[in-house]
């Protein structure tokens, strides 16, 4: 069986209530995108099972509660704790639009709080697990994740961006 390729939503924690509810841990983003009467894939054994979103409370922007159709009982919600969930192959989310607004930045310079300029980005690649830029210096190629956590901000009027990267990652 083909297992479809879609983003990656979440994980879901542990149940929540007695009617089936799970608690669920949300990838940045992914809350916007989950919406009743819409399917997600939860991994189960290595196949990626739809099952169609009927309630949803975000709590936060990590964290969400979620009634999935067919699990309606504590011990269904049970079985798929610690299982990941995935969206729609063909959901159309704010990650496509932001991976749009994200290859704008090629041609900016880079920098890092810590280790000061890093170079320039020559290209950004969208890939839906784990987008990339790459940054030219003088010397080295350099890949860094393209995620809202390593951004510490981004300046159009003089077309930089500063990153906070963890240590180790400008060596490698």
């Amino acid at each position: 069986m083909l297992v479809p390729e879609g983003a990656k939503a979440g994980k879901i924690s542990k149940p929540y209530g007695l009617r089936g509810e799970v608690n669920t841990i949300l990838e940045p983003h992914a809350g916007n995108n989950i919406e009743p009467d819409n399917p997600l894939f939860i991994d189960i054994d290595g196949q990626r099972v739809p099952f169609f979103v009927e309630e949803v409370e975000l709590v936060s922007k990590e964290q969400a509660i979620i009634k999935f159709e067919f699990i309606d009982s504590l011990d269904a919600a049970r079985e798929v704790s610690g299982c990941y969930f995935y969206f729609d192959p063909s959901h159309q989310s704010e990650s496509a639009e932001d991976g749009e607004d994200l290859a704008k930045l090629i041609g900016f310079t880079a920098s890092d709080r810590e280790k000061g300029l890093l170079g320039t980005i020559t290209d950004y690649l969208p890939h839906t697990m784990n987008p990339v830029f790459v940054i030219q210096s003088e010397s080295k190629e350099l890949i860094v994740p393209a995620v809202e956590d390593f951004i510490d901000h981004i300046n159009p009027e003089e077309q930089s961006i500063q990153f906070i990267l963890p240590e180790g990652l400008t060596e490698l």
